[in-house]
């Protein structure tokens, strides 16, 4: 790894980094930053990365800074069709056709068990432009949603299925809203709201204390695992982490998975 991949000064703390990424036998990437001191960690953060879900959170976002703007209402309606239904995590797929859910439930299902159908719901409202538009205008370059889940790739898409991030534009997205600069405060007030009873903790909350406070959004797919969250000590400081697990060596659907792991524990390291 080249200097440039990483700023991180400390020996022991590179160590064991690359360590826990040689345990996971993946591609770790990441990106750390101390929203009270500004202090930040980078390690292989502008690497491009399959976002699996966790490019739900700028959806989250864009979808959040439109209702501030006026632009919706978190109280429109949705409809369910079996026509939307796909597979993956979530439950809306068993639920009944006509079910209708708020504008801001399809977003807590989105988010908090990575509702596959919520999200195609979302995108069949929308479209897939203004989520991207979005992006690049709060200064994402490379964060991209491709398409709907489960649905065929494009060329463009096939490297990266559901959308291409990096560390670093994750993390830097997480700072704007826990900063609650640029995106608006109702705004990113109700992101984080949405994001605080997240149900899968299998990776950065995984080792920390009870009294830690974690509001984030995990992404999996077969050989990746990913997750960006905002943590908040109980002294009240609070930190950015966007932690990304690529091309991992086995595919595991279980708690054991060697990415989570590591993300895990690369949390452990950089905060207790």
């Amino acid at each position: 790894m080249h200097q440039a991949e990483h700023n991180i000064v400390d020996n022991h703390l590179l160590s064991a980094i690359r360590q826990i990424e040689a345990d996971c036998g993946g591609r770790l990437c990441f990106s750390f930053q101390s929203l009270d001191s500004g202090e930040a960690l980078r390690y292989r953060a502008d690497e491009k990365c399959k976002a699996a879900s966790t490019i739900k959170f700028p959806i989250l976002v864009h979808i959040a800074m439109a209702v501030h703007e006026g632009l919706l209402s978190w109280d429109e309606r949705l409809t369910l069709t079996n026509e939307e239904k796909v597979g993956g995590s979530g439950v809306l797929t068993y639920l009944t056709q006509g079910l209708s859910i708020s504008l801001r439930d399809a977003c807590v299902l989105m988010t908090i068990v990575s509702d596959n159908t919520a999200t195609n719901m979302l995108i069949d409202k929308f479209g897939v432009a203004p989520f991207n538009e979005r992006s690049r205008s709060l200064g994402l370059e490379v964060t991209t949603l491709f398409r709907k889940s489960y649905h065929e790739d494009t060329p463009e898409s096939r490297p990266y299925g559901l959308g291409v991030t990096t560390a670093a534009e994750m993390c830097r997205l997480m700072a704007h809203v826990a900063n609650q600069s640029a995106l608006g405060d109702s705004a990113c007030q109700e992101v984080v709201a949405i994001m605080q009873p997240q149900l899968y903790r299998d990776c950065i909350p995984r080792l920390l204390p009870a009294d830690w406070n974690y509001a984030g959004k995990t992404g999996a797919v077969d050989q990746v695992r990913n997750d960006v969250g905002l943590i908040t000590a109980p002294d009240g400081r609070r930190f950015a982490l966007a932690a990304l697990c690529q091309d991992l060596p086995e595919i595991l659907w279980t708690a054991d998975n060697a990415g989570m792991v590591a993300i895990a524990r690369l949390t452990k390291l950089l905060l207790l």
